[in-house]
C-alpha cells in the first residue's frame, strides 16, 4: 500500500496565506483543434438589455471540459467603448523576516463533503486521520442539513447531535471548525432572514453543547458576482445586498461569541478594467470600496488567490499583498487560498463592432454568432470550423435575426496556472514555501487554506 505524503507535519510549522479565483494568463492562444459548435441561451434582461439590436460588444468564455466544451457569457453591453486591459507592475512584497517568530501560522482546509463524513464511519475516520497527519488547525466545515431535512432560502436545519461529536473529534486533533455556508442567491434580500436564522441557530448550538462541541466561527462563501444580472443593471444592488447581509451576520455572530469570516476573490480591490473605478457598496448611508467594508465586518478572510506561481504580476504574492496591508490596519487575519481540485482551461473572447449581418461566409477565423431566438432572448454561438458553420446553418434557418462578430484574440484562463492538481506536491510545497517565506513578516498573515479536502487528498494520493 502506498503511503500518503505528509505536506505539513503535526508540529504546526508556519504555513502561508491562501486565496481563490481564476488565473488569467494574457497571451495569444493557438487553437489545437477546431471547436465543435457550442452555444448558450441568454436572457437579455440579465444584462440590462431589451433587444438583440442593442448588443454592441461582449465577452464569452469557452471552457474545455473533458465532458464537453461549454460556452458561458461574461458580459453583453450596449455601449461602443472598447475594453482596455492593463497589467500594472506587481506591488512590492515584504522580505522574509530572518528572526524566529514565537507564534505559529495556521493550516486551513475547506471541507464540502460534510454529509458523507457525518454518516459514514469509515469516511469520518479517514478524514480525521488526514486532518491530524497534515497538521490542519482550521477546518472550514460545510454546514450540512440534518438527515431528512432540506435547506430553504438561506436556512440550514443542521443537527447539533450529528455535528457536535465531529467538532469534538476535530478539537482532539488540534483543529477548530468554522460553520461554512454560501450561495450566490444569499445576496438577495428575500434570503437574508434565512441566513440570519442559521447564524442564530449556530449561536444557540454553541450555548447548549459542551465546550468541545462548539464551532469556532461562521464562514460565508457567497460570491455575488455569480448571481444573475451582476454584469447588468442590478450589480450595485447585489453588492449592497452582500455587504448588508454580511453586516447582519457579523452583528448576530459576534454577540453570540462566534468569529466571523468570509472567502473573497483577490480582485475585490482591483479597479474595473474599463473605467478604472473600484467596486463599492453602501451600508447605512456610507459608500466605501468593497474590501474596506468587508475588513470592517469580519475577523478573518480567505483570499481565493488560486495561483501556481508565487511571483509576477499574476502571482499569488502580488494578489495577496493589498489584502495583507488592509488586514494589518483592520486587525483582520488573512488566509491565502491554495487550489488543488481539477479545473479546466478556458479561452476568453472579447468581441465588438462593427457588427455584420447574417452568418459568416467562411470559418477560417473564429466568430461569435448571435441568433435572436425569441422576444428578450438570444443564442450566442462560437464558430471556428466549416463543419460547425454548416451545422449552425441547419439550426438557424428562419431565425428572426442573425449577426456575427470576429471573436478576437483569446485570453487563456489556464487550469494549470490556478490549481496544483497536475503539478503535484513537490511544486506545491515549493510555491507555498516561498509564499510563507515572503509573507511571514506580516502580522495579518494567518496561514494557508487548501481547497479542498477531497482535492488535496486526491492530489497527494496521485503522486
Amino acid at each position: 500500500m502506498r503511503t500518503m505524503p505528509v505536506i505539513f507535519c503535526t508540529s504546526r510549522t508556519p504555513v502561508a496565506l491562501v486565496a481563490l479565483v481564476a488565473a488569467i494568463m494574457a497571451h495569444d492562444i493557438q487553437a489545437q483543434e477546431p471547436l465543435p459548435l457550442v452555444g448558450v441561451d441568454v436572457a437579455l434582461a440579465a444584462y440590462g438589455l431589451e433587444s438583440a439590436e442593442e448588443i454592441r460588444r461582449g465577452r464569452v468564455s469557452v471552457a474545455y471540459d473533458p465532458e464537453g466544451t461549454r460556452l458561458a457569457i461574461y458580459y453583453l453591453r450596449d455601449d461602443p467603448v472598447q475594453p482596455r486591459v492593463t497589467y500594472p507592475d506587481p506591488p512590492p512584497v515584504p522580505e522574509a523576516d530572518p528572526r524566529p517568530r514565537p507564534e505559529t501560522r495556521e493550516t486551513a482546509l475547506w471541507v464540502w463533503a460534510t454529509a458523507d463524513i457525518l454518516r459514514d464511519e469509515a469516511e469520518r475516520g479517514t478524514f480525521l486521520d488526514f486532518v491530524e497527519a497534515q497538521g490542519i488547525t482550521r477546518v472550514f466545515l460545510y454546514l450540512a442539513a440534518a438527515q431528512g431535512e432540506r435547506p430553504s432560502a438561506g436556512f440550514i436545519p443542521f443537527s447539533s447531535a450529528e455535528i457536535g461529536p465531529l467538532l469534538a473529534q476535530l478539537r482532539e486533533r488540534g483543529a477548530l471548525a468554522y460553520a461554512l455556508d454560501g450561495d450566490r442567491d444569499y445576496v438577495l434580500e428575500e434570503n437574508h432572514p434565512g441566513v440570519f436564522r442559521t447564524v442564530h441557530r449556530l449561536v444557540e448550538h454553541n450555548r447548549t453543547v459542551p465546550p468541545e462541541q462548539r464551532f469556532h466561527g461562521v464562514r460565508y462563501d457567497i460570491e455575488p458576482y455569480l448571481a444573475p444580472g451582476f454584469q447588468g443593471p442590478v450589480r450595485q444592488e447585489l453588492l449592497d445586498g452582500y455587504i448588508g447581509l454580511l453586516a447582519g451576520v457579523s452583528e448576530i455572530a459576534r454577540e453570540g461569541g462566534l468569529a466571523v469570516a468570509v472567502d473573497i476573490p483577490f480582485w475585490f480591490d482591483a479597479p474595473d478594467e474599463e473605467t478604472g473605478e473600484y467596486m463599492e457598496a453602501t451600508l447605512h448611508g456610507e459608500t466605501k470600496p468593497m474590501l474596506e467594508h468587508i475588513m470592517g465586518l469580519v475577523d478573518d478572510v480567505a483570499i481565493m488567490d488560486y495561483r501556481t506561481e508565487a511571483f509576477g504580476a499574476n502571482g499569488a504574492l502580488a494578489h495577496a499583498y493589498h489584502e495583507l496591508i488592509m488586514g494589518e490596519e483592520a486587525d483582520v487575519d488573512v488566509f491565502v487560498g491554495v487550489e488543488t481540485v481539477p479545473l479546466v482551461d478556458e479561452d476568453l473572447h472579447t468581441f465588438s463592432g462593427p457588427v455584420r449581418e447574417g452568418l459568416p461566409e467562411h470559418a477560417e477565423a473564429r466568430w461569435i454568432v448571435l441568433e435572436e431566438s425569441s422576444e428578450g432572448r438570444v443564442f450566442l454561438w462560437v464558430v471556428d470550423s466549416e463543419e460547425a458553420l454548416a451545422e449552425l446553418e441547419g439550426r438557424v434557418r428562419g431565425a428572426r435575426l442573425l449577426r456575427h462578430w470576429p471573436a478576437g484574440r483569446p485570453i487563456r484562463v489556464a487550469a494549470d496556472a490556478q490549481s496544483f492538481r497536475n503539478h503535484g506536491p513537490e511544486k506545491m510545497l515549493e510555491v507555498t514555501g516561498e509564499i510563507i517565506r515572503r509573507l511571514v513578516a506580516s502580522p495579518a498573515f494567518a496561514g494557508l487554506a487548501f481547497h479542498d479536502y477531497r482535492g488535496l487528498k486526491e492530489l497527494l494520493e496521485k503522486y
